[in-house]
């Protein structure tokens, strides 16, 4: 179970900006301080602004920032929104079941449900507790 580098950036920009909740911040400052691509970046806040995680102002003081209080940011939502698909293996792609396993095969089912309780523990955490880099009780 992995995250695309994309759903990886958002985050960071995320964590970033809750870091510092009170000012806006820069693309460019943040692609910087992550040593990441500007052009990258720009995408990567323009989707968190179209999902409703960040507002962004144009022109002379603009800047971006959270939209919500890093405390009702739930990651599960963030990773959801931003990952196009959840294939873990071939056979959860149609265009590419090509198993000769298929359709005994118990896999898909195991890893549905792995899937799922990963998410579950996504769903759980907020934007705030990953900056407190404590994991609530009732994710573990």
């Amino acid at each position: 179970m992995q995250l695309t580098s994309y759903t990886d950036y958002a985050l960071r920009v995320l964590i970033y900006l809750a870091m510092s909740p009170n000012r806006q911040a820069t693309i460019t400052e943040i692609a910087d301080f992550f040593n990441i691509s500007r052009n990258h970046l720009v995408k990567v806040v323009h989707q968190l602004g179209s999902k409703g995680f960040v507002k962004t102002t144009r022109g002379k003081g603009g800047g971006i920032s959270l939209q919500h209080p890093p405390e009702v940011i739930r990651i599960g939502d963030v990773v959801r929104s931003l990952e196009k698909h959840f294939n873990w293996v071939e056979c959860f792609d149609p265009a590419q079941q090509h198993c000769r396993l298929l359709p005994g095969c118990g896999l898909r089912q195991l890893l549905t449900r792995a899937g799922n309780a990963y998410l579950q523990v996504l769903d759980k955490a907020t934007l705030a507790d990953v900056l407190s880099g404590a994991t609530p009780d009732h994710c573990r």
